[in-house]
């Protein structure tokens, strides 16, 4: 009878589990099934009222319009330079400097560590003028080549990413490298930065996000051709009258996200578990 009981509360367990699951997997799928609708629909049945849900013929042409009313692939171009740009740096300065706090015994790391973690709280906004300002004095305004000195210093949250992997590296596999004669970067480049590869595929992953999904750097900093694929999406999609055409937007759109759930979804049992690996040594 208690088996009996224990069996039911089971089932009643998963059921509930399937159930929360459906309802956060129609949540998340919404915006992107509402893009894809409203992409297909002419611009009439956009303001149609009483709304229709279903266009009554698609309109998959609006794709072709969407890749070449604002030239797509030059713009694609520069969100992708813009991305690596950023990202190959961030992941060396961060794994640099993660392993420096995960390795070297100073007195200072107790303050800087503390202190390197705390601006993660400063607000984006706050800091938006004075960079602007900067940039201006030293002529790096609509210079590409800013996003890789930006990317240099890494990150707070991928420092930190870095020092967790490193701290669960035993310290035996690098004093059998410096039996052999190896230095302090040897060591690294060699041994220890191929063990976290784990690390490295969250790291690129999170920075090529943060640069990829960036407007307001581009806007402020960039000029003409050389802004990237967010602000043309942005500005692009309109009419001689500067009508917005929300439906040929929604396609560009489209084609602007798919890539990175493409790649979230490919790399997910990776992101996750890396994830979960990284936090378990503090």
């Amino acid at each position: 009878m208690y088996t009996l009981k224990k069996s039911n509360q089971d089932r009643i367990i998963k059921m509930v589990k399937l159930i929360l699951l459906l309802i956060l997997v129609i949540i998340f799928f919404a915006p992107l099934v509402s893009m894809l609708i409203t992409s297909i629909k002419t611009r009439g049945e956009l303001y149609i009222y009483p709304p229709v849900f279903f266009p009554e013929e698609a309109q998959w042409e609006n794709y072709k319009k969407a890749w070449t009313m604002i030239n797509y692939p030059k713009y694609l171009g520069n969100s992708i330079i813009l991305a690596l740009f950023y990202t190959i740096p961030c992941i060396m300065g961060s794994a640099l400097a993660g392993y420096g706090f995960a390795r070297f015994n100073v007195k200072s790391k107790r303050i800087l560590f503390p202190v390197m973690l705390s601006t993660m709280m400063i607000p984006y906004m706050v800091t938006v003028i004075p960079l602007y300002l900067m940039l201006m004095k030293t002529g790096l305004v609509d210079k590409m080549f800013f996003w890789i000195l930006w990317g240099i210093p890494g990150t707070p949250f991928l420092i930190f990413l870095f020092k967790q992997y490193f701290s669960t590296i035993p310290l035996s596999f690098e004093e059998s490298a410096r039996l052999d004669g190896a230095g302090r970067f040897q060591i690294f480049f060699k041994i220890m930065f191929p063990l976290v590869q784990t690390a490295v595929v969250i790291a690129a992953i999170f920075a090529f996000q943060w640069v990829w999904s960036d407007f307001l750097l581009p806007v402020l900093l960039l000029r003409g051709e050389k802004v990237n694929l967010a602000v043309r999406l942005a500005t692009g999609y309109s009419d001689l009258k500067d009508n917005v055409l929300y439906n040929i937007g929604m396609a560009g759109i489209l084609y602007y996200t798919l890539p990175i759930v493409i790649l979230f979804f490919t790399l997910q049992k990776k992101f996750i578990a890396g994830l979960t690996a990284g936090g378990l040594k503090g």
